[in-house]
């Protein structure tokens, strides 16, 4: 009777105990994240035109260029001097990354395109105003100084999935 009592207890202490470990590593299995090398892999990989901002370094754009690489995008940078609409004529693109003060002028310019490529502007330390606004322009934005660089990743994924949704939506009728 004893190892009977004895066994029941160990059975109920063991059944309570691994209800509490149900969510140990959920934080890891986010889709696009890898646990191994906190490495990112895009859920929608993406051709990708950067039309790099005035005040950035060539050692930045590169950096930034081999972070979209690494996580499965195909980036291609150009000077903030180099007219967008050949640039966007050479090849086409999912997505335009650039500036958010050139982002109505670029606007203006994805209009005439027919892949109809989407805008992700940076912002980059706006002023209180200017981020509002910026905000109602645009449903996503890379906001470097209060994102990492995995947050920046997750918004491109983010901007190419409500694509994807807008694309793949079957026209409702009236």
């Amino acid at each position: 009777m004893r190892h009977i009592l004895t066994a029941v207890v160990i059975s109920a202490v063991v059944a309570t105990a691994a209800a509490d470990l149900d969510a140990c590593g959920d934080k890891f299995l986010r889709v696009g994240r890898s646990a191994r090398f906190r490495r990112y892999a895009a859920v929608h990989p993406a051709a990708i035109l950067i039309y790099a901002p005035a005040d950035s370094t060539p050692a930045g754009i590169k950096e930034f260029e081999a972070i979209l690489k690494r996580a499965g995008h195909r980036p291609v940078a150009v000077a903030n001097s180099a007219d967008i609409s050949q640039a966007l004529a050479a090849a086409p693109y999912d997505l335009v990354i650039a500036d958010y003060s050139d982002s109505s002028r670029i606007r203006d310019g994805l209009r005439a395109i027919a892949s109809r490529p989407g805008l992700l502007p940076i912002l980059y330390k706006p002023s209180k105003a200017v981020a509002e606004q910026a905000e109602r322009e645009f449903v996503c934005l890379i906001k470097p100084h209060a994102m990492t660089k995995y947050d920046a990743l997750a918004e491109i994924d983010r901007l190419m999935q409500l694509r994807h949704q807008a694309t793949s939506a079957p026209p409702h009728s009236d």
